[in-house]
């Protein structure tokens, strides 16, 4: 079943044509795929063995570091595949490994024919008209990671107008970068409708947007991934965009990753997380340490398996994040695609910060509650632990800043203010830093 009618499918129709991709995914991975067949073989499993879905979990699951640590075991082996199954078409790289090296995620030619489905499903669960024009707003990065291109080939599987911004420079061999002005006026001069970022950029350009005095006024949707978003950074950003744009604009999260050259999006605010290509990507929920089922509706580490891939294949990968997943149809858009529920959060281990063990998830929600929009970031090093805030002096805040993190954490942070250039970054910007060895 093509894609597109995938997505408003029944949820048999659905299940049935996930069930048909994984016995095509399971026949080529028994065969062709080095870390299943090892897996396999050191459990006693054989093909046939995967009879459903059902039976994936006799796999255990994979994590990051044992991708990062031989990411070629996780390529198929393509001889005598269609020529679209064996060309390389781009490669792009998710978390570095301890060396430094980037990991290499590889699609084929195949993989972005599916990887243009999943952009355009994205853009059809936002409500993208045929009218509108994006502003990519996400940078140029040293390493490609996929947010900047995918942005640019997602208009194209629609056939819309985009004008890349290029913001910043990643690099001394980068000239074409753009300061935040140029980047206020190429939005303004496009008439863009949609404004595609991390969350912390598009606040950022929304904000120099008003003191410009830009017109802004098309503006309709903003589009954020990449960083964690509270719903009240979501109200802040969503009323800065009222102001300036469309009465009735809105801000869509989604939770992206390299591994899927795409994210699970919005289709209203606070609707969950619509897998936008059900035929390609099924999600598990598991316990973090037994890597048990939880069930639907239950809160645990996500887990994501390719059903359409012929690059680089990930059965069982740990995600590192948890959610809930929801298998019931959306009460906004009527799709049956699965959702997460629930923002998803990191399950990385606890930090010792000043001989306190302390969860950085609850560092960010204490700042967040009384920052607001304003960004911030922790860093943790041997000599101290400090919260850099941007913005000017502001004692009140500092003092009311300081007291929430000490009561959350137990930690008593030093508080800094900063221009957001000071903040340690790639393409997105990580609420917690240890900069410890």
């Amino acid at each position: 079943m093509p894609v597109s009618d995938l997505l408003y499918a029944p949820r048999e129709a659905i299940e049935a044509e996930r069930e048909r991709c994984f016995a095509e995914m399971m026949d080529l991975a028994a065969a062709r795929h080095p870390r299943t067949r090892a897996r396999m073989a050191a459990s006693g499993l054989a093909r046939a063995d995967f009879a459903s879905l059902a039976d994936l979990a006799r796999l255990p699951p994979t994590l990051k570091s044992e991708y990062m640590a031989d990411p070629d075991a996780f390529r198929l082996d393509a001889e005598g595949l269609p020529q679209e199954m064996r060309t390389v078409w781009d490669v792009m790289y998710t978390t570095g490994t301890s060396a430094g090296r980037p990991t290499p995620f590889v699609s084929t030619t195949y993989d972005f024919f599916r990887i243009l489905e999943t952009n355009r499903n994205m853009l059809r669960l936002r409500g993208v008209r045929p009218e509108d024009v994006i502003a990519n707003l996400f940078p140029l990065t040293a390493v490609p990671h996929g947010a900047f291109i995918r942005a640019l080939h997602a208009a194209a599987s629609m056939n819309l107008r985009v004008v890349a911004a290029l913001p910043g420079n990643p690099s001394p061999y980068f000239t074409l970068g753009t300061d935040i002005d140029g980047v206020v006026r190429i939005v303004a001069r496009s008439e863009a409708t949609i404004l595609w970022g991390v969350p912390s950029f598009v606040r950022r350009v929304v904000a120099r947007a008003a003191e410009m005095g830009a017109d802004f006024s098309a503006v309709r949707l903003a589009f954020v991934t990449g960083e964690g978003v509270t719903e009240a950074a979501r109200e802040e950003l969503t009323a800065a965009l009222r102001r300036l744009g469309r009465p009735d604009a809105w801000v869509s999260v989604s939770y992206g990753s390299t591994e899927m050259q795409g994210g699970m999006v919005e289709c209203a605010p606070g609707s969950g997380l619509h897998n936008p290509a059900p035929g390609q990507f099924y999600m598990e929920v598991v316990d973090p340490k037994t890597y048990a089922p939880v069930g639907d509706g239950n809160p645990g580490l996500l887990l994501l398996t390719h059903l359409r891939r012929r690059g680089t294949v990930l059965l069982r990968y740990a995600l590192g994040d948890v959610s809930v997943l929801s298998r019931e149809r959306c009460p906004h858009c009527g799709s049956w695609t699965d959702r997460l529920v629930a923002m998803p959060r990191r399950s990385d281990a606890l930090l010792k910060i000043k001989g306190t063990l302390v969860n950085p998830d609850v560092l960010a929600q204490a700042a967040e509650a009384v920052l607001g929009a304003r960004e911030f970031q922790f860093v943790v090093e041997e000599a101290g632990f400090t919260l850099k805030v941007a913005g000017e002096p502001d004692n009140d805040l500092t003092r009311t800043a300081v007291e929430a993190v000490k009561r959350a954490s137990g930690v008593t942070p030093a508080l800094l203010f900063v221009t957001p250039g000071d903040f340690i970054s790639s393409w997105k910007l990580k609420r917690v830093v240890d900069l410890r060895g």
